[in-house]
């Protein structure tokens, strides 16, 4: 039997995005209160699929799951800031049928060190970009590389960017 036609083999549905970001609601600080702060996941046409307080004397991290809780996560990818890098926040992800794109930096000594360690001068650069932004020139020089194992749960692929 011959191999399908290009046109007969449906598309593969692409992952829908989504990202969790904490702010601080502006002028919500009183004499007598801390100011609100609120953790959202939006995808990224801007709707808000979620938001929810975050409780005083806390930060994003124990909001994380329970935001997540009411979304239906499958064939998502998130991304949030490197403070959800975290262990459990990818296990979680995992078994919600996500994946997310996680930021390692020195915070994470551990996972840091092995993709730090990747062979990135053996890796060609293929794309580069040059923008102006906060008014200077801010050149971008991603490489990727493939990988069997790494620390993180599920981690497959390492991207560094050099600006």
């Amino acid at each position: 039997m011959p191999p399908p036609h290009p046109s007969d083999v449906p598309p593969k549905p692409s992952l829908r995005a989504v990202a969790v970001d904490g702010k601080t609601v502006r002028g919500s600080r009183t004499a007598t209160t801390t100011a609100i702060q609120l953790l959202a996941a939006m995808d990224h046409h801007g709707v808000v699929l979620a938001h929810r307080q975050i409780a005083s004397k806390s930060n994003e991290i124990p909001a994380f799951q329970p935001l997540l809780d009411t979304i239906d996560l499958t064939g998502s990818v998130l991304t949030g800031d490197a403070l959800h890098t975290r262990h459990g926040h990818g296990a979680c992800l995992r078994k919600r049928g996500a994946h997310c794109l996680a930021i390692v930096k020195k915070n994470h000594p551990g996972p840091y060190d092995q993709v730090r360690k990747l062979p990135w001068a053996e890796i060609p650069l293929d794309h580069h970009t040059r923008d102006k932004a906060h008014h200077r020139d801010e050149i971008r020089r991603p490489k990727d590389a493939a990988f069997r194992h790494l620390g993180c749960p599920g981690a497959r692929q390492a991207i560094q960017i050099v600006r």
